[in-house]
């Protein structure tokens, strides 16, 4: 663990009391506790996201040096699923923990009910704190960090499309970041776009190549902007389609791809989302609640972004090697 606590002293860890699949079936059929192993059930917004795997290794990786097995269930965006994998964690295979990720936590109320009637704690990736939620990550600092990067870089003047998504909980206090901060902008032209997953990627380059028909080469400072790095990458691939270079693209997560096209030059900015770090985090929660229930206040943890341009990018993967090849 002695990673993880320097990790934390590094970015100054705040603590605060507030705070972007159907299940196959369950992804694990197994039960908890046959021989005395405890066991944490996830439920991942996306599993195959980028940023939900970091996740998913960081809550792993503080999972088994406390000798822990992890369980995971893909929900693919669907809250109806989130609830039932959380049901199944909380009765049938009856886990010791469970971690869900970037749902908000009033539409998860069947699945921490269940979770509360089995005495089950739940830990949460960018979830609101509620009752059953015993820790959770902050939603809105990375997006607070992305926006005012944009603004910086981009300036105060012209036309910005944003690509949203409100269902999982980390892109709605996203959006809700962007929106604060560019409302007083009146010379800021925003467009916004709601994007569905499955289909983000796609979304991304429907929505672009849409808006660039009302917004021609030379019409003026142009940019998009999306709640994390999948949509970026559609609005990338539309640019690419019209032969477009006078939009500058700016994107939230930083995983590989996002950075391999901050390298190439087609995303300007990206805001580096250190989801191994948040993952080892909420585990380590669980841990401590377990290890004193009583003694526990609900926490919220605050790990800043790192944001990432061709200017430092060189120096970034110096310091994170995995970043492209997780």
């Amino acid at each position: 663990m002695k990673r993880m606590f320097a990790a934390v002293a590094a970015v100054g860890l705040a603590l605060t009391i507030s705070a972007c699949s159907a299940p196959s079936g369950g992804s694990d059929a197994a039960t908890s506790g046959d021989d005395g192993t405890k066991t944490i059930g996830v439920v991942a917004l996306v599993a195959t996201d980028a940023l939900n795997a970091a996740v998913i290794k960081g809550v792993t990786a503080v999972a088994e040096e406390n000798g822990w097995e992890v369980h995971v269930t893909d929900t693919n965006g669907s809250v109806e699923a989130a609830n039932a994998a959380m049901i199944t964690y909380s009765t049938t295979q009856k886990m010791d923990a469970i971690a869900v990720m970037a749902f908000q936590t009033p539409a998860l109320q069947a699945g921490l009910q269940s979770a509360q009637a089995a005495d089950i704690p739940v830990v949460s990736w960018g979830g609101e704190l509620g009752a059953g939620v015993v820790a959770t990550t902050s939603a809105r600092q990375v997006g607070q960090d992305s926006i005012d990067a944009l603004l910086e870089d981009f300036g105060e003047e012209g036309s910005i499309m944003a690509l949203t998504y409100h269902t999982g909980v980390l892109c709605l206090y996203r959006g809700y970041a962007f929106d604060d901060t560019v409302a007083p902008l009146t010379s800021l032209d925003i467009t916004r776009n709601e994007v569905a997953i499955p289909g983000q990627v796609e979304d991304g380059t429907r929505y672009t190549s849409a808006w660039l028909a009302s917004n021609p080469e030379g019409s003026g400072p142009l940019a998009v902007w999306g709640a994390w790095d999948e949509p970026a990458i559609g609005a990338v691939a539309a640019l690419q389609q019209a032969g477009r270079d006078d939009v500058w693209v700016y994107s939230i997560n930083g995983g590989p791809q996002a950075l391999q096209a901050v390298k190439d030059g087609t995303i300007r900015q990206v805001v580096w989302q250190d989801g191994e770090q948040e993952g080892e985090l909420m585990m380590q929660a669980a841990i401590d609640y377990l290890a004193d229930p009583t003694g526990w206040d609900q926490q919220s943890f605050d790990v800043p972004g790192v944001v990432v341009t061709a200017e430092n990018i060189d120096e970034f993967l110096a310091e994170h090697p995995d970043a492209l090849n997780p």
